[in-house]
């Protein structure tokens, strides 16, 4: 499910892009920057292009800006941002994916919910390299990911492999000024992936989470996903990216550390209705993933929820990282009780109605409808 608000305004008004002189422009003084983003139809890419597109920190920081989707469905969708080309990815024209990196300088590179993302990402990437034009070069990836092992996950730990293949260039003279100015984002848990469970809040009033009572993790917002990488790809130095940019690995996850009942209890305060965290087997999650519910989620993103809770349940994710958040916009992050508070309707519960009948006696009883 997408989320309800955009980018722009899903932390509030007060988040304003202030903190890097270098990424400050006027309408007078446009960037010349030329950007391309791909899987633009996935959740995070369309909601970083909506940000880009519509919000005025970001609209005169670039000049051009190129959405890469995977359907024709996403393309009628983009079309309707009048400043975004789109353009369809051909698996089997390699040719043209070439083109397209040389008349771009910057690449926001976003893999594609879907089971061979990785070979895609690479295709991509190999296009870049041989452009020799895109020196700068973001990729979103995966908090966690140095955590996970090959064996036990496999998906995650996948992005690793991505991270490596994206910083090669930088070391190549092969490549010309494709991946000059590097940056790797890894995002946490989205906390919009709790919006899976909504049957079971407004049915059940509960939370149903493969984690246990005590173990922890730092649900991230996708409005504070969407920011940083709309900062990241617009910022400008002396050598590509900002210097607060350029060459970092940005970990950013939720300002809070939480465990199933302290989730719990965010929303019950936000909702004003009780919410009860309900620990749940590994099998029982991929039941709820196999379901109705998880229809819209690809099979691969199905694979990477539970791997990360697997890792929540191993002790991996007992940690915040909100660096990146203040230095750039002043602010922590969405905390879980404003992510409830804006998904109210989605998760409060529903009241159960009643209907009055008559005892035998005469006296008046509730009944359940």
């Amino acid at each position: 499910m997408p989320p309800k608000r955009s980018a722009s305004d899903a932390n509030g008004s007060s988040k304003k892009n202030t903190a890097s002189k270098s990424n400050a422009k006027t309408a007078a003084e446009k960037s010349s920057r030329r950007i391309l983003a791909t899987a633009g139809e996935g959740q995070t890419g369309r909601l970083i292009i909506d940000l880009l597109a519509t919000d005025d920190d970001y609209t005169s920081k670039y000049d051009e800006l190129t959405a890469l989707v995977f359907s024709e469905e996403a393309r009628s969708i983009l079309e309707e941002y009048e400043s975004v080309k789109v353009i369809l990815y051909d698996p089997k024209d390699d040719e043209m994916l070439v083109k397209s990196m040389e008349l771009v300088d910057t690449c926001l590179l976003i893999s594609p919910a879907r089971k061979d993302k990785a070979k895609i990402t690479r295709q991509l990437l190999e296009a870049a390299k041989k452009a020799k034009t895109v020196q700068n070069l973001v990729l979103l990836s995966s908090a966690g990911a140095d955590y996970a092992e090959r064996d036990k996950q496999p998906r995650l730990r996948e992005f690793i492999d991505l991270e490596v293949l994206a910083m090669q260039p930088k070391g190549d003279p092969s490549t010309g000024d494709t991946g000059h100015s590097p940056c790797i984002i890894r995002a946490g848990f989205y906390a919009e992936n709790l919006l899976l469970y909504t049957k079971q809040a407004q049915g059940e009033g509960k939370l149903p989470i493969p984690i246990g009572e005590n173990h922890k993790f730092a649900p991230l917002a996708l409005g504070d996903v969407a920011q940083i990488a709309a900062h990241a790809i617009t910022s400008e130095g002396p050598h590509g990216l900002a210097d607060d940019v350029r060459g970092q690995i940005l970990v950013v996850t939720g300002p809070q550390l939480v465990a199933g009942p302290e989730l719990a209890e965010a929303a019950s305060q936000a909702l004003g209705a009780k919410m009860q965290f309900e620990p749940i087997t590994e099998a029982a999650a991929k039941k709820i993933l196999n379901s109705s519910q998880g229809a819209e989620v690809d099979e691969a993103e199905r694979e990477y929820l539970l791997e990360y809770y697997s890792l929540v349940r191993e002790g991996k994710t007992n940690y915040t990282s909100t660096a990146a958040m203040l230095a750039y916009f002043g602010e922590r992050g969405q905390e879980m009780s404003e992510f409830f508070t804006t998904y109210s309707e989605e998760f409060k519960p529903k009241k159960r109605r009643t209907t009055r009948t008559k005892a035998s006696g005469g006296a008046t009883t509730r009944s359940r409808g």
